[in-house]
Order: structure tokens, then C-alpha cells, then sequence
């Protein structure tokens, strides 16, 4: 459906309208505001406002305020982005009745408008006494230009005192560009070489010289010849610079002539120009990479990578064989990248001749580029007697992983005189095996390869079927199992450990339940383990690894699979895993998959969790396994009575520390042997508290002592709650840290400890950043009740 437009067109209309009047409306308050008695503030407000919207009805409000000093700012401001010839006007009636400060600013703001017509006035601002506004009428004629600005600062020069000439010469240099980018360059560069002189800055001089160089094409490249050669650096970086910014080809030929007189920077920056300008670059390319100087060799190098040229190739070889690091890295690089008609057949031409250290850089080239065509080459020498050169051969070959190369790669490895030999020759085989599309092919490829081996050769080789695992593959790998030669049944069996899925394991664990070879047992046996992890179905997985702990026969192989239980997070696997605790040898391996396992179910079935960590810790006193048990332990209500009887000391502090866990680890008095301690007894409570006793103390410490006493050697849980962190020592050692900052809660951290019959010494470090600050604790037995005549006693 189409609308009506004309209702939003007259809107626009109406608002087009509007605005000027608007506008027109505002400007009439902020004049009214600038004649009005305002503050100083109000005024300056209205000023920055009517730069834009203000007309020339607002010249006669805005000119007093130029000459009034909190207000000249913002005037100037106002009448600077005005588009009126009023506006500057307004400027240039204020300048002869102003006066320092706001004089100079006043000139500022004229050299932004760049008024011609004001040029007479800013003259004698340039020659009168006050520094601070000649400086401006040198920079503001500057700004504007022109034959006469030129003209009163070329006069200023000759006469002005030395803190005003870096000014006047920079106004000098600004004419100059001015002239340039107005198209007077025969006026540009008159200015430019006026400012070339001795005593004129560098800073100055080397913009001048630049501006003669781009004004005057005539001179250009004997000037930059002369500085590319000088030795003033400030002029030869200049040069550098501008060399490579021209793309001027005649300028390059002219320093490509004096090559050998310049230096290795200056070099640089030709052979950068030549590349750019183009042409025959060749020449100047293979000049330097024969240089002493090491940059402007890698430099060479380097651009014969987009060059393509064949000739180059021997160079080449030989600077990424024997040249130095920088260079050598360049030449590889080179060889890796540059193509070009007959690079390719230099290459191969010049392997077939090369010596060993080249070789090995061309075959690491051909490698690099991926060179697929190159693979006879690369298996001709990946035959070769010399070790670098073979290697260097099989990696290429590793990484072009082509696959007709597999079974050339099977007879290299077979004919290995030893594993370490072989290795490399495998690596390559195992890259073609995994790049291969069509790996039932290459498989047939091997297999036939295979056949006619000798026991020995197979036995180097086999490894390859499970990189290729296929159903083929795996037919093979099974049929070694049923070979003669004992050593080939140990490497098929290693090879079906390896596989890179499940599908052996059947097989696996009927060659443990059968074979009469107890290397052969071990070797299915921890292949079965290894391979269930790449089972994806955990009702499987379990199921497999029953079956390997029925059939194993070796406690380690038992705790390896239990291990692997450890992973599979179902009620079942857990009974299997509790269903090795009873067994000595076990206890620790099945208590560790028991709570692996417990800890993942017990969100969903705490109460499961809870009998698991009883069993568990029945079993198993590793401090690991007791604090992951007892931490998925349904907590009871009341575990034993708190600790009441403390000793307390401190605080202690470091200056300069700040924070709890700052102040954790600072060893103070009570962690020293015989260091002096004044204890003092702490109110009885269930909970020590600190900040009572010790008030208004922040980033700090303080220690608790007491004695337990138990009534026979026994195994506990020391169960800890802290604000802020807290540290344990029982009888001199450590069992507990936690270097926390947070608030109290009863229970919070568990510390297996053994106590010994009769007194034993507690001690606690707590830590206090800010907030509260108390600690508490008791000791149960490791099943979570309470030690019948378990007491405690703060002695001093």
C-alpha cells in the first residue's frame, strides 16, 4: 500500500523553515549575554557557542571582549571559525591596542585565518621588543605566506636575536612548502636553498634539503648521491628516507653508478629503490649479495625469492649451506618461496652435483615447497650413505606425503640396519599413511610390499598397519599374532596395543587368556587397557575392562585397568572398583577409582557417595584418597566437640604487607625453633575469637597452641574453620594449608593427622586481612564419629 508522503514532506519543509530562525533566535541571547553583566564564565560559554552559529551581527559583541583577559581567549576562539571577512577584520582592528599576552594570541589567531592583509601590522610585532610576540608574528607569517611574509621573515633572519631564529627559519620553511604545494616550485626551491646553510638546524636543514629535492628535479639525484654518501647523519637518513619514498628511476640509476663508494645503509636503501623502480635488477641483486656487509647480503637473498631466477640457485644453495645465521635463514627462505621458469630444473640440477651440505638444503627446499613431483629424487637419496643427506630426504618426503611414495618408504625401512635407522623412514611412512585419501589402497599397497619380507625386515615394518587401520590392516596385523617367530607375535601384538580404536581388543584378551608366553600375556593385557580408553560406549568399556581384571595376572596390569575404571561414571563400574578394596596389593588403586567415580555421581545419589567414602576410608589411608572421601561425605549434624582450650600470641605484621594472603607465608616467632613466645590464654569458646582479643588489627597474624591428648595411637581428621586463612602443624609438622581470604564456617577444611598415644601439640597460624578473624577446630576419627577420651589442655 503507498503512503501518503505529503504530511512528512511539509515537516521537512516547516523544520527547513524553522531552523534559521532558530538559530537567529539563539544568536540574539548570546549576543545579549556578551553585553550583558555576565561572569566572565557565562561570557566565554556564549563565545565558543557563536562560533557557530554566529553571523556578522555578532562582530560589534565579540571585537570589545579581545581585549579583555579572561574573555580574549574565547573571542579569539569565536572569530577564528567564522567564515566572514568581518571576523578577521575584528582581529586586525584589535591587534595595535592590544599587549602582551593577549596580543600574541591575537596574532596566533590571525596566522590561523591566514590574512595577507595583515602582514604590515605582524611585522612590527616581529621587530618590536617583546619576545613572545615577535615569536608569534614569526609563526603566524609563517601561516599565511606569500611574497611579503617571506620577505618580512627573511629580514627578521638577519636580524633577530638567537632565541627567535629556530622560529623564523621554521616560518621560513613553511613559506617554502606553501610556494611547493602551490605549484611555484622554482620559487620553493629559491627559499629552500636559502635555508641550506651551516649554521641552520639540522631539524630545518634536512626538511630544506628535501624541499630542494622535490622542487628542483634537476638536482635531485646529485644531492641525494652526495648524502646517501655523506657522513652527516642527519642529512644521510634524510636521504635513506627520501630515496625510497621518490620511486624516481633516473634518481636510482644515478646512485646504483656509485654502488661501491656507498655505505652498507645507503646500499640498502638502493637495492630497496632499484626493486621498486624495476628493470633489469639482477645485476645490482647479485652484486650485493656478494657484500662483506652481512644486511645488505640478506637483503640480496631475500629478493631473489620474487626474482625467479634459475642462475641464482647455485648462490643460494651454498648461502643457506654455509653462511652465516642471518643470511642462511634468508637463502632457505628464499629457496622455499621463489619460482619462476627453469627454477625447478636448476634445483634438480644442481642436487645431482651438489656436496652433502647442499644437498641436504635443496631436499629440505623441495620438502618445504611441497613438491610432490620431486619424490623419486627424494627417495633416491632418501637411500644415500650420508645420514644428513638421508634425513634431510625423508623429511621431505614426511612432508609432501605422497602416496605411491608408501611402499618405495617399506622397502627403505625394511633394508634399516636398526631401529634408529629405521625410525626416521617410518615417520615418513606414518605421514603418507595419514595424508593418504584412499587408505584401503595404500593398505593394499603395503600388504603386497610386505609379502616377500624376511621375519626381521616385517618386524621393523608392522608398526605402519595401525597408522593405516584398516579392516585389511587389521586382518594382517592379526595373522603376525599366528607367526612362528615369537619376536614378530610380540611386535603384532604391540602393534594391535596401538591402534587407534577398540576394534583389536577381543582379539587382545584372547591372546592374554591363551598365549603360554608371558611377555605376549603382558603386552595384551596393557593393550586391552589402553585401547578401552578408545572405547566410546561406557557399558562397553566396563564390560572390557572386567575382562581384563579377570584375566590379568600382575597387580600393576590390575591397577592400570583400575585406572581406567576411574573414568567410567556409572553405579556399575563403581561396585567393580570397591570390589577390589578388600585386596591388599589394590587397596589404594581401587579406593582412588572408587572416589574418582563417587565424586561424579554423587550430585544425583549422595547417599551412594557417602557409603562409598565409608568403605573407602576403611580401606585406604592415603592423605589424598581420605580428603577426596571425606569431602563427598554426607557431614552429620554433630562430628565431636570443638576445641576450647587455646593459647594464643601475636599479632604479628610486616610493615608494608598488605592483605591475608599476603601475610600467609611470613615465618614470625611461633614458627621458629626456640624462638621467645609470650602465650596468653584465650577465653573458652567453640570458636577463638580474634578480633575480640586482638581489636581494630588488620594485615596480620596470630597463633593458637593447645595439647590433645589421646588415649591411644590412631588415625583423625583435624576438621578446620578460618576467616581468614589457616595453617596446621601437629607435632611439629605441617598437615594442613590453605591460604585463603574468607568468613568463618565450621568445618570448612579436613587434615588427615595420626596422633600418637598421650599429648599432642596443636598449633595454628591465622591470618587476618581485614573483617573478622577467628579460627576453630576438633579432631574425630577417621569414620567420622568421635574419639572416646580424646581431650585437650592449654599449657603455658
Amino acid at each position: 500500500m503507498r503512503r501518503n508522503i505529503l504530511p512528512q514532506l511539509l515537516v521537512v519543509g516547516l523544520l527547513a523553515l524553522a531552523l534559521p530562525v532558530a538559530r537567529a533566535d539563539e544568536e540574539q541571547d548570546l549576543i545579549g549575554i556578551l553585553k550583558s553583566d555576565a561572569s566572565s564564565p557565562q561570557k566565554c560559554d556564549a563565545c565558543q557557542k557563536l562560533r557557530t552559529v554566529g553571523t556578522v551581527k555578532s562582530m560589534s559583541a565579540l571585537a570589545p571582549l579581545l581585549l579583555e583577559e579572561r574573555t580574549s581567549h574565547a573571542a579569539r576562539y569565536a572569530l577564528e571559525g567564522m567564515p566572514f571577512p568581518e571576523a578577521v577584520a575584528a582581529l586586525r582592528e584589535a591587534l595595535p591596542k592590544s599587549s602582551g599576552p593577549i596580543k600574541a594570541g591575537i596574532i596566533d589567531s590571525i596566522g590561523w585565518r591566514r590574512d595577507a592583509a595583515s602582514v604590515s601590522l605582524l611585522e612590527k610585532s616581529l621587530s618590536g621588543a617583546d619576545p613572545i610576540g615577535a615569536s608569534a608574528a614569526a609563526v603566524a607569517l609563517g601561516r599565511i605566506g606569500g611574497q611579503q611574509a617571506v620577505a618580512a621573515l627573511t629580514a627578521a633572519r638577519k636580524k633577530a636575536p638567537p632565541a627567535l631564529q629556530p622560529v623564523v627559519l621554521d616560518s621560513l620553511l613553511r613559506c617554502a612548502d606553501y610556494l611547493l604545494s602551490g605549484g611555484d616550485a622554482k620559487g620553493a626551491a629559491v627559499l629552500y636553498l636559502t635555508l641550506l646553510d651551516p649554521t641552520t638546524p639540522h631539524a630545518i636543514g634536512v626538511a630544506a634539503w628535501r624541499g630542494v629535492v622535490m622542487a628542483d628535479p634537476s638536482k635531485r639525484a646529485e644531492l641525494i648521491a652526495k648524502e646517501l654518501a655523506s657522513a652527516d647523519r642527519p642529512y644521510h637518513i634524510g636521504a635513506l628516507k627520501t630515496l625510497r619514498e621518490l620511486n624516481d628511476a633516473d634518481v636510482v640509476q644515478a646512485c646504483v653508478r656509485q654502488w661501491a663508494a656507498l655505505p652498507a645503509d645507503s646500499q640498502l636503501a638502493v637495492l630497496d629503490a632499484r626493486l621498486k623502480t624495476g628493470g633489469d635488477v639482477l645485476p645490482l641483486v647479485n652484486s650485493a649479495s656478494q657484500n662483506p656487509d652481512l644486511s645488505v647480503r640478506v637483503a640480496a637473498w631475500q629478493a631473489l625469492a620474487d626474482l625467479g631466477d634459475p642462475a641464482s640457485v647455485p648462490a643460494l644453495t651454498k648461502a643457506a649451506a654455509s653462511g652465516e645465521p642471518a643470511e642462511r635463514d634468508a637463502a632457505r627462505d628464499t629457496l622455499e618461496r621463489v619460482r619462476g621458469p627453469g627454477v625447478r630444473e636448476a634445483m634438480l640440477q644442481h642436487l645431482a652435483g651438489a656436496d652433502a651440505p647442499e644437498k641436504v638444503e635443496l631436499l629440505r627446499a623441495f620438502g618445504e615447497r611441497g613438491d610432490s613431483d620431486a619424490a623419486d629424487v627424494l627417495l633416491a637419496n632418501a637411500a644415500a650413505e650420508v645420514p644428513a643427506v638421508r634425513l634431510a630426504a625423508l623429511e621431505a618426503l614426511r612432508k609432501i606425503a605422497r602416496p605411491d611414495t608408501a611402499a618405495p618408504l617399506l622397502d627403505l625401512a625394511a633394508k634399516s640396519k636398526s631401529e634408529a635407522e629405521c625410525e626416521p623412514v617410518l615417520s615418513a611412512l606414518y605421514a603418507v599413511c595419514q595424508a593418504s585419501p584412499n587408505k584401503e589402497q595404500t593398505t593394499a599397497a603395503i600388504l603386497i610390499a610386505m609379502k616377500p619380507l624376511s621375519a626381521a625386515a616385517r618386524r621393523l615394518v608392522l608398526p605402519v598397519l595401525s597408522e593405516l587401520a584398516t579392516p585389511a590392516a587389521l586382518d594382517a596385523a592379526l595373522v603376525a599374532t599366528r607367526e612362528q617367530d615369537p619376536e614378530s607375535v610380540k611386535q603384532a601384538v604391540r602393534v594391535l596395543a596401538q591402534w587407534p580404536n577398540a576394534t583389536p581388543t577381543s582379539s587382545l584378551l584372547e591372546l592374554a587368556a591363551t598365549s603360554t608366553d608371558p611377555v605376549v600375556q603382558r603386552l595384551a593385557v596393557r593393550g586391552c587397557i589402553s585401547l578401552a580408553a578408545e572405547e566410546p560406549d561406557y557399558t562397553k568399556r566396563l564390560a572390557l575392562l572386567e575382562k581384563v581384571l579377570a584375566e590379568s595376572r600382575r597387580s600393576d596390569e590390575k591397577k592400570q585397568a583400575l585406572g581406567q575404571l576411574a573414568q567410567v561414571s556409572s553405579p556399575e563400574a563403581l561396585r567393580v572398583a570397591l570390589g577390589y578394596l578388600a585386596e591388599r596389593e589394590l587397596a589404594n588403586e581401587a579406593g582412588l577409582a572408587a572416589i574418582t567415580i563417587a565424586e561424579k555421581l554423587a550430585a544425583s545419589d549422595p547417599k551412594l557417595a557417602d557409603e562409598t567414602a565409608d568403605k573407602v576410608l576403611a580401606q585406604c589411608n592415603t592423605r589424598d584418597i581420605v580428603q577426596r572421601a571425606w569431602a563427598i561425605r554426607v557431614k552429620p549434624a554433630a562430628a565431636g566437640p570443638f576445641i576450647e582450650d587455646w593459647l594464643v600470641c601475636g599479632p604479628y605484621s610486616k610493615a608494608g604487607t598488605v592483605g591475608a594472603q599476603a601475610v600467609f607465608d611470613l615465618v614470625f616467632a611461633p614458627e621458629e625453633p626456640n624462638a621467645a613466645v609470650d602465650w596468653k590464654p584465650l577465653p573458652r569458646a567453640k570458636i577463638a575469637d580474634l578480633s575480640a582479643f586482638f581489636p581494630a588489627q588488620f594485615n596480620c597474624v596470630a597463633y593458637l597452641q593447645t595439647r590433645v591428648i589421646s588415649p591411644q595411637d590412631c588415625q583423625a581428621a583435624l576438621l578446620l574453620g578460618s576467616d581468614d586463612g589457616v595453617k596446621a602443624w601437629l607435632n611439629g609438622a605441617v598437615v594442613h594449608s590453605n591460604n585463603v581470604d574468607r568468613g568463618l564456617v565450621a568445618d570448612q577444611d579436613m587434615a588427615p593427622i595420626q596422633l600418637k598415644k598421650g599429648p599432642n601439640e596443636l598449633l595454628l597460624k591465622v591470618t587476618q586481612g581485614g573483617g573478622g578473624w577467628a579460627a576453630c577446630a576438633r579432631i574425630i576419627g577417621i569414620d567420622g564419629k568421635p574419639i572416646k577420651g580424646l581431650t585437650s589442655q592449654a599449657e603455658r
